[in-house]
């Protein structure tokens, strides 16, 4: 029912009905039409990417990936046009990503695509493309800090 008048919607606006017009038809306010109609350009754009993707002889190809995580991993590469390849060299694995946990999914899905798995990064030392490893303590990563206590002049943390 609602793709039905989105549908609609997106008809007479491409006919130049104005927002006021077709909100007024549909009891519903100006900017909420103007809303439904950029999302529904937004996933039509999107339904064109995925079918070029789908036609690039290079699979998996970046277009396969949605827009912000399509950004991030070209911020990681260094370049806009990257493949598995460059995402595997710059180290590929879970400490080299701020994301949460569902989007790093989506890109290890992506990558696997290509045969790529996650590696463990090496301890200490540098990367495949010179960035500087260390050790992360988990543990301690983990442990919430507390405050210290003052007792007299000394200060005593307590663990």
């Amino acid at each position: 029912m609602a793709e039905e008048r989105n549908r609609e919607i997106m008809k007479r606006r491409r006919a130049g009905a104005t927002f006021s017009a077709i909100a007024k038809d549909y009891g519903i306010s100006a900017p909420r039409v103007r809303e439904i109609f950029e999302r529904e350009v937004k996933r039509g754009r999107r339904r064109q990417e995925l079918a070029e993707a789908d036609r690039r002889p290079d699979q998996p190809n970046p277009l396969h990936l949605e827009p912000r995580l399509r950004a991030m991993l070209a911020d990681f590469c260094g370049r806009a046009e990257f493949t598995p390849d460059d995402v595997e060299e710059r180290g590929f694995w879970r400490g080299n990503f701020s994301c949460e946990d569902a989007t790093w999914r989506r890109i290890v899905r992506w990558m696997a695509l290509a045969g790529k798995k996650p590696a463990t990064p090496p301890i200490g030392g540098r990367s495949k493309s010179g960035l500087s490893i260390m050790p992360v303590n988990r543990a301690s990563a983990r442990e919430p800090k507390r405050p210290a206590r003052r007792q007299g002049a000394m200060a005593i943390v307590s663990r």
